[in-house]
């Protein structure tokens, strides 16, 4: 049921993006033939490279204001409103809505990060001296932190899972925050903004009086660790710290999912 779950939300999501995510590489490789256009002594060249950049900024802002938008939605509608009635009727446990929601956010966010650097790479008129400097950053990188080609691919992928973990708190959060809105009667919304300034306050007052300790000792253990050790260390010790927050995030949705919810 779960694979259902996640088919379902999915699939809502392509037909958000199955015109947006295209649209912003195709305006992208334009403006990589009409950039030069910028430094022309030609108006019409000139604004037509201006126009061509304005309407493919407007789309990458409209790509992720569509992914924060559709998060919200899905889980608000889904979940808290109208759709609620017969989504919390399915054979499966709170949990596994939350999760499938979850999932394709984070999915859906990331996608759209990678459109989005695909189209300024495909916009950037690379050259070879661009390409010698590009591999010459890289390689100070490696040599700086010790770190083995093979190592850097693998340090790249532990980056996406640490920025995938992320968006789950952020998203995690939001969904807490409208969960913890959604259990008065009145003013939901305004309720929800609350919660979620309400608990941003409790992380900031929790992380200077527990965790920044904490992070100081790890850091002077990261830092006492090989090149490669510390490395992947510092990216793990970074994600279990976010994992932290997704757990505690989780567990408040999900309860009161499961004991507190109201769709009256």
């Amino acid at each position: 049921m779960f694979g259902k779950l996640l088919k379902y939300d999915f699939r809502s999501m392509l037909k958000q993006f199955a015109f947006i995510w295209p649209a912003a590489l195709a305006l992208a490789l334009v403006n990589r033939f009409t950039i030069d256009g910028l430094d022309s002594s030609s108006g019409v060249g000139e604004t037509t490279a201006g126009i061509t950049m304005l309407v493919y900024m407007a789309i990458l802002m409209a790509m992720f204001i569509t992914a924060l938008v559709f998060t919200i939605q899905r889980f608000y509608k889904g979940l808290l409103g109208d759709e609620g009635y017969l989504m919390h009727t399915l054979p499966v446990k709170p949990w596994q809505l939350i999760g499938a929601k979850l999932l394709c956010a984070v999915v859906t966010t990331f996608l759209s990060v990678v459109v989005a650097v695909l189209s300024i790479l495909l916009i950037v008129p690379w050259d070879q001296a661009d390409l010698q400097a590009l591999f010459q950053g890289l390689g100070y990188i490696f040599s700086h932190w010790n770190v083995q080609a093979t190592h850097g691919i693998i340090g790249l992928l532990e980056f996406c899972l640490m920025m995938m973990t992320s968006f789950a708190v952020g998203y995690l959060q939001l969904y807490l925050s409208m969960s913890i809105g959604h259990l008065f009667n009145k003013n939901r919304v305004a309720m929800s903004v609350i919660a979620f300034i309400a608990i941003n306050a409790v992380l900031s007052a929790v992380s200077n009086v527990l965790l920044s300790p904490i992070f100081d000792t790890l850091s002077r253990i990261i830092r006492n660790m090989s090149g490669t050790a510390s490395f992947h260390s510092a990216m793990w010790s970074a994600m279990a710290g976010e994992l932290v927050l997704c757990a505690v995030f989780f567990a408040g949705t999900d309860f009161i999912l499961r004991k507190k919810l109201n769709l009256e």
